[in-house]
């Protein structure tokens, strides 16, 4: 089924560019274990890419309530990393999984704050981090 869906998402990728591939933003969530990923049962792996793809949206503006960082607060899972200032933001790429992007958001333990991070080098300046509530609510809907 997951190489099924992995057909598609190729097909789908060649056919929009701004499309999220699953084994792409899920990699991290299995540390880059592929033989992990491919076991995973395939209604938890569509519900946790679901989850990851309704993490963000790119925006020219800070939405209203959002708490405000510099993207160099985001750090690699793997290497302990920032991302640098000058970072240009590939939604097709970014994994929820990857970054500490779950550690930042539960700084706020009620889980409905919306975090935006300034990222001055992109088509659009900030990257918004969508908070844990909507996207429980937007991978519900997916399913």
């Amino acid at each position: 089924m997951k190489r099924i869906v992995f057909l598609v998402a190729l097909m789908m990728g060649a056919i929009s560019l701004k499309a999220q591939s699953c084994e792409t933003i899920m990699l991290p969530f299995f540390n880059g274990d592929v033989m992990a990923m491919n076991n995973y049962p395939d209604e938890k792996f569509e519900w946790c890419c679901a989850y990851a793809r309704a993490a963000f949206y790119v925006s020219d503006e800070i939405p209203a309530g959002a708490e405000v960082y510099q993207i160099t607060s985001v750090v690699s899972k793997e290497d302990g990393v920032s991302l640098p200032q000058d970072y240009q933001v590939d939604l097709t790429t970014l994994s929820y999984y990857a970054y500490n992007f779950k550690e930042l958001q539960l700084q706020y333990p009620k889980g409905n704050v919306t975090i935006c991070f300034a990222t001055p080098a992109s088509e659009h300046p900030y990257l918004v981090l969508r908070s844990l509530d909507e996207m429980y609510a937007i991978a519900e809907n997916k399913q």
